[in-house]
């Protein structure tokens, strides 16, 4: 399955989720800013993608952002993410990129970034590393 075909089925199902019409859903879409998902819905979108994608959200690798050990100076200091954790979570969370100040996210801020792209890399990484390459 490659990134389009992957996005499709993203945008339709999270057009279910949210109640929303697909054409309204782009790929740089936020979940929480632009498309007005609470937790719920977040809870309602893993199901799904676990459901249609085959892959598991909660306890695999798309697990990236409660992995990061908030408590270590790698990836924190005084409150705010490290350059270099930035550097790394960009890959899959572009609208990092976008932020005005990259030394001033919090690890609040990162699930208010969480984007349609973020979701199809992360299913995309997934499908990738269970086929070995």
């Amino acid at each position: 399955m490659n990134r389009e075909e992957i996005y499709k089925a993203m945008r339709s199902l999270v057009a279910d989720s949210l109640a929303l019409k697909e054409d309204e859903i782009q790929p740089q879409c936020r979940l929480t800013d632009d498309l007005g998902a609470d937790s719920l819905d977040f809870i309602d979108i893993i199901f799904g993608i676990e459901k249609k994608f085959e892959v598991k959200v909660r306890d695999g690798e798309l697990d990236f952002i409660s992995r990061l050990d908030f408590s270590s100076p790698k990836v924190m200091r005084q409150g705010y993410l490290t350059l270099e954790t930035i550097q790394r979570l960009t890959k899959r969370l572009p609208a990092l990129e976008q932020v005005q100040d990259p030394a001033k996210v919090t690890p609040a801020q990162l699930f208010s970034l969480i984007t349609i792209e973020t979701l199809c890399i992360m299913v995309e990484e997934e499908l990738r590393r269970r086929a070995g390459g």
